[in-house]
């Protein structure tokens, strides 16, 4: 009889343990989805911001938009892929820094170009460097 008792309270625990283990985790990917939604328009003010700031043309802007969230996306393939090391990663977004914006170059002056660059690296600085020329001017 107490044996019964025992395993069925053992029972009991496990199944509880079992059921708030999910619960929680249910909340962390909540959590996360949500961090990442606010960390999503962040970063469309900033690019937003920037190509404002930028004063080129509507479809120039467009262009640097879509390579900028391509260049995004293509750097977080590489980050979070398990199959390269750490210091493959490195290189490897060092590379697709130079080579990515190469097929626009010639649409943009060389200026924009380095700023786009700097963008990539720094966004926010780069957004303060370009709202204090635009307020010098």
């Amino acid at each position: 009889m107490v044996a019964k008792t025992v395993k069925l309270s053992l029972l009991m625990l496990f199944i509880s343990v079992t059921i708030s283990h999910a619960q929680t985790k249910d909340a962390m990917e909540k959590e996360r989805e949500k961090y990442m939604e606010k960390q999503m328009e962040q970063y469309r003010a900033r690019v937003d911001t920037f190509v404002t700031l930028l004063n080129i043309d509507e479809f120039k802007g467009e262009i640097i938009k879509q390579k900028i969230d391509d260049f995004y996306k293509k750097r977080n393939q590489i980050m979070f892929s398990e199959t390269h090391q750490e210091y493959e990663k490195k290189a490897m977004v060092d590379q697709l820094k130079t080579s990515h914006f190469a097929d626009v170059k010639e649409l943009y002056t060389e200026k924009t170009i380095a700023s786009i660059q700097r963008f990539v690296d720094d966004n926010k600085g780069e957004i303060k460097k370009l709202q204090k020329t635009k307020k010098n001017k």
